[in-house]
């Protein structure tokens, strides 16, 4: 059998005393009061570990209680203890609040509603099958970050039909991002065929899609929902396009600023984090200024990556944008540190940005070593055409992305490469699909070796090295390799490289801006000291451009804050929900598009001709038909929810009141818009005119004992037999409770009849939108909406 999950308990004396517990605790505490809904969480644990309460706090010990149900100066004021039975039966809830008293009288079974409170009715957590399967079966969209749009894809009969609501946690798509692109809307505008809003879009958080379009690891794609039900949508080559089409569109998609806000940024390094930092800076109106050690623009883009991967023309192309079209301006060949001192760039400009990346190599500390030549110095010497003959035979050492983008290039230069690494192919922290081209093209590769001394014999250069196996994980995560004693063996070779990581060289940077193991002093903005900041490569060690983009644009908004103080100040985030149409057609089984790829035997005829090729207009829209625009489509299940919209009731908090409508959301685990401290202390319900009307009605599966289907709730006063006022609320139809203002305003103002009834139910199957297995569930909505009205005016 199962059992509950351990937590500490407290009895709170009072509503004060019960919102310090919650306020302590940040989330972790929960409120508990009729437990129906909460314990059955507890039991069934179906939400990731890090989601449970550490602490419940009990409600019911709060004096004076919080159960009374009285009318006060016209209103009905109902504490949120008040349990559901005794609203149901209660007179005067009957007599004037019809709908109240009807909804809390169908909600759950009998049993449940002898415990159930109305406040922990309005509260509870989504019943999304997906969401509440035990043991935490599906990690869904509301789960958290990384989580996927299962009920999309899957059992969706009990589900929303109005639509998904996006959540304030990002998408699986978003989530793998490291640089927050909005990707789902950029595919809604590349379906319908905008490709410069989407592209517009895709600048607004990158300036240089042209280029991530090409190298970035996507890892976007690897969160895609899709991958579950075929395959994920092809984002990377979207990107692509769009990025392309910026290119070729440059003159009006990239332009200067129409203002000047009169400061001056430096920036140090013209590498992605760098370029970043200075478009966005330029966008605000600054004076840029970027000092670059080297003779051109792009750092690793235009030293460190081979051109079948990344064209070098494009990485000129940024620097012509970059310095004609937005004006920044670039002082080339300067070394800080020798040409200039830091400190007098500080002096001159009214900010620093330091984004120089790492190139110093880590050195192996191995008899022999130099032997051996540095992978981004070969890769620097590839690029910039200065390359001496290597020689046949060419040993690479590491696992990472630089080891296969030399070893690739290596074959195209006429070299057989063998890449030897410590670890087995499982551990290579390289990309796949870099690993899985150089299979394709023929490098050979050694795994569980280690190299322990090179040196040089009748001409050529034998390494030792010795074989390995895996041990306990080590710092990094990863198993440890370990010496096999008595492996050692030779390997004989014309050249040795090296590509075993690099780290920033600091050398030039004042002390005081350096920490007791010689690292940047650097906070998660940026910022280092006085008008110093830094970001990309310098501060975190090699990573992808995309996670340098990412720097450079948060260094920009931090130094902009830091220089005018009109950064956007802390927000809280919107729990405002929007309901979006699902496109139903991207919910079957869809072929990807394939991506265009020279064959391996055509790949290494040339080091200049691009491997992967680009997508044309036609297949862009294509594939963008296949997004999911995940959302959820979970129905809101609360039976009293809809009652008191039409009420117009208003829900009084220990902080706040909150009108009904504002108080329901789709977040995360909420289900409402109350704050890890706040708790419900009260229900008002404003007494209604008279000669007005309230019904509630419900469809289950098993009349009073499940939760709803669907159910509706309507409010209506009529004077002369003209309809005056209405209100009509559904709910277990969408994410959150969905007033029908449609179908209200199809019968205000006119004369009651049952055929304007009728015809007013019918605007909710226009307005519908509902997913592959509940389209039943519109035609009993259309059912319920005519017969509650109705109700209420015969």
């Amino acid at each position: 059998m199962r059992s509950l999950r351990r937590f500490d308990y407290f009895n709170a004396k009072s509503v004060e005393e019960a919102a310090s517990i919650l306020a302590k605790y940040r989330g972790k505490a929960w409120p508990i009061a009729g437990g129906t809904d909460l314990l059955t969480i507890l039991r069934f644990q179906p939400l990731p570990e890090e989601s449970y309460p550490e602490i419940l706090v009990n409600l019911k010990t709060i004096e004076p209680g919080i159960e009374y149900i009285r009318e006060e100066d016209g209103v009905l004021k109902i504490g949120a203890l008040a349990r559901l039975e005794d609203i149901a039966k209660n007179p005067l809830v009957r007599e004037k609040y019809t709908a109240l008293a009807e909804a809390c009288s169908r909600a759950a079974s009998p049993h449940l509603r002898e415990m159930g409170t109305i406040g922990g009715n309005i509260c509870q957590i989504t019943r999304c099958w997906y969401f509440r399967k035990e043991d935490n079966r599906f990690y869904c969209l509301r789960k958290g970050p990384g989580g996927k749009a299962w009920a999309l894809m899957g059992d969706n009969r009990y589900h929303s039909i109005f639509g998904c609501a996006k959540l304030d946690i990002p998408e699986p798509c978003v989530y793998g991002c490291p640089n927050d692109t909005n990707i789902p809307l950029i595919m809604k505008k590349v379906k319908v065929g905008n490709i410069e809003e989407a592209a517009e879009v895709l600048l607004d958080v990158n300036p240089i899609p042209f280029v991530t379009g090409r190298v970035c690891p996507h890892r976007c794609e690897e969160q895609c929902s899709r991958n579950i039900l075929d395959e994920p949508l092809a984002i990377r080559a979207i990107e692509r396009f769009l990025g392309d089409y910026i290119l070729e569109n440059a003159d009006k998609m990239m332009k200067p600023p129409e203002t000047s806000v009169g400061k001056k940024v430096a920036i140090i390094g013209a590498g992605p984090a760098g370029l970043t930092a200075a478009y966005y800076l330029r966008k605000l109106g600054y004076e840029v200024t970027i000092f670059e050690r080297e003779g051109s623009a792009g750092g690793v883009l235009r030293y460190g990556i081979p051109p079948f991967r990344l064209p070098k023309d494009i990485v000129e192309k940024i620097g012509e944008i970059f310095r004609d079209r937005l004006g920044i301006n670039f002082k080339f060949n300067t070394t800080v540190g020798r040409d200039t001192s830091l400190k007098e760039i500080m002096t001159n400009f009214d900010a620093v940005f330091l984004a120089i990346g790492a190139w110093k190599e880590i050195m192996m500390r191995i008899p022999g070593e130099e032997l051996i030549e540095n992978g981004l110095d070969f890769l620097k010497k590839v690029n910039t055409s200065s390359l001496e003959k290597i020689g046949k035979k060419v040993v690479v050492i590491g696992g990472g992305n630089v080891a296969i983008d030399v070893a690739r290039v290596l074959l195209r230069l006429g070299a057989e490469p063998t890449i030897i690494y410590r670890r087995t192919e499982r551990e290579m922290p390289a990309l796949k699909e870099g690993v899985r081209a150089a299979v394709e093209e023929g490098v050979k590769f050694e795994f569980l070796t280690q190299p322990i001394r090179a040196e040089r014999k009748d001409g050529k250069i034998i390494l030792t090295c010795i074989k390995m196996r895996l041990g306990p994980p080590d710092e990094t995560g990863r198993p440890a390799p370990i010496p096999v004693e008595g492996s050692e063996f030779e390997l004989e070779c014309d050249a040795i490289i090296k590509a075993v990581g690099e780290v920033p060289d600091l050398t030039f940077i004042p002390p005081e801006f350096l920490d007791e193991k010689g690292k940047l002093k650097c906070d998660e903005t940026g910022y280092v000291g006085g008008n110093l900041f830094a970001g990309g490569d310098v501060v975190t060690g090699p990573a992808t451009v995309i996670e340098a983009i990412a720097a450079g644009r948060r260094a920009a908004a931090s130094i902009d804050k830091f220089l005018t103080s009109r950064g956007d100040p802390e927000k809280k985030p919107s729990v405002e929900v929007r309901l979006e149409r699902v496109d139903v057609s991207s919910l079957k089984k869809m072929a990807r598009i394939s991506i265009p790829e020279l064959l391996p035997t055509d790949r290494i005829k040339s080091l200049e001709v691009e491997d992967i090729l680009g997508i044309s207009f036609e297949e862009a829209t294509k594939e963008a038909q296949r997004c999911l625009n995940c959302g959820c489509v979970m129905a809101h299940p609360s039976d009293v929810a809809p009652a008191l919209i039409v009420l117009g009731a208003n829900i009084v908090t220990n902080k706040r009141m909150i009108p009904i409508e504002k108080f329901f959301t789709a977040s995360g685990l909420k289900s409402t818009i109350l704050e890890p401290d706040e708790m419900v202390i009260e229900i008002q319900v404003p007494a209604p005119k008279p000669g007005t009307k309230s019904k509630f009605m419900k469809f289950a599966l098993r009349e009073s004992i499940d939760f709803p289907i669907a159910n509706c709730a309507a409010l209506v006063r009529c004077k002369d037999g003209v309809i005056e006022d209405v209100k009509v609320c559904l709910n277990a139809v969408a994410p959150i409770p969905y007033r029908a203002t449609r179908v209200e305003e199809h019968v205000k103002g006119k004369k009651v009849d049952e055929r304007l009834i009728e015809e007013a139910a019918e605007k909710i199957v226009e307005e519908a939108n509902p997913l592959p297995y509940n389209k039943y569930k519109v035609s009993i909505v259309k059912a319920l909406i005519k017969r509650t009205v109705l109700a209420c005016i015969q």
